[in-house]
């Protein structure tokens, strides 16, 4: 896949960050939630979207977070949220059709007044989390450190021979890029994100990292490092927090957990590389800036793989 910096598309304004992947028990919600905060208390304009109907865990959080918001000591922010409704119709069309309308409704009243728009997705291959691939900027796809997670991707075997295919979740991005592509010329930045690795770096955590590496210029994507599995994420939620939030308000000092959580969210961000705020420079601006930068690093990829820029 190349990318060519002097075509940048007409862009929405809002840039739309997607949390998927096709593993269950990966970390998307939780991604979800603190990237959304972190956000939001930087200062701009978020909404959010769950299209995890079953689930419903981003949402159960901004629920609880809204009710916590009308006694808080403190400012606490909140998004604009949306929880589509699944369809309920005997015909699968009849409900596609449906929910298609309402994601769309959804996307239409913000892409164009908020600056991001977050979307979580449910762990099975649906409609939904199809289509909102086809909409992501930016594709982030939490994996847990292991060999099992990244069979989505790539086919794992003690056997040469079959080891390396394109597995089925690497297949639908590969699918959503082309899509992308031929709609507006726009791209999808897709970026790997290793969640729970160990402290001690373990020889399995060796072997995935330089699995990873190889496999990141076979199929155009970024790798960064996610979050650890701490206490204090599940302590939070009940109360619709984060590590983010104003706890030494309430606390007066922060723990040791909680000043490595807010470390690790801060590094998550800046690991992600979205169109930032400059002076003098409009969010749009900085989408452009941010695609011609893309653009760039998936070129010198593709031509890693052997490709040949266009």
């Amino acid at each position: 896949m190349n990318f060519d910096a002097d075509e940048a598309p007409e862009l929405r304004t809002a840039h739309v960050i997607v949390v998927a992947n096709e593993k269950g028990g990966s970390g998307k919600s939780t991604m979800s939630i603190h990237l959304a905060v972190a956000l939001l208390k930087a200062g701009y304009r978020v909404a959010t979207i769950d299209l995890d109907i079953r689930q419903r865990t981003l949402t159960r959080f901004f629920e609880n977070r809204a009710s916590w918001a009308k006694t808080a000591p403190w400012r606490v922010e909140l998004p604009k949220h949306f929880a589509p409704d699944r369809g309920e119709s005997a015909s699968r069309l009849d409900n596609e059709t449906a929910e298609f309308a309402i994601f769309a409704e959804a996307i239409g009243e913000v892409e164009h007044s908020f600056e991001f728009i977050v979307i979580d997705t449910p762990a099975s291959d649906s409609y939904l989390m199809r289509l909102a691939h086809s909409l992501a900027d930016t594709l982030i796809s939490p994996m847990n450190d292991s060999f099992i997670d990244m069979d989505v991707l790539t086919r794992v075997h003690h056997d040469r021979g079959q080891r390396g295919m394109v597995a089925q979740y690497a297949e639908i991005v590969i699918e959503a890029r082309r899509k992308r592509r031929l709609v507006d010329n726009g791209l999808i930045d897709w970026v790997l994100v290793r969640n729970r690795v160990a402290t001690l770096q373990t020889n399995n955590a060796k072997q995935v990292d330089h699995a990873l590496r190889r496999l990141a210029v076979e199929l155009q994507f970024r790798v960064a490092e996610g979050l650890h599995d701490r206490v204090i994420f599940r302590e939070l939620f009940p109360l619709g927090l984060t590590a983010l939030d104003a706890l030494e308000e309430s606390h007066h000092t922060l723990t040791a957990s909680q000043k490595s959580a807010r470390r690790e969210i801060d590094d998550l961000v800046n690991d992600l590389r979205l169109p930032e705020r400059a002076a003098g420079v409009g969010h749009l601006e900085s989408r452009h800036i941010w695609f011609n930068a893309i653009s760039d690093f998936y070129r010198k990829l593709g031509e890693l793989k052997g490709e040949r820029p266009r």
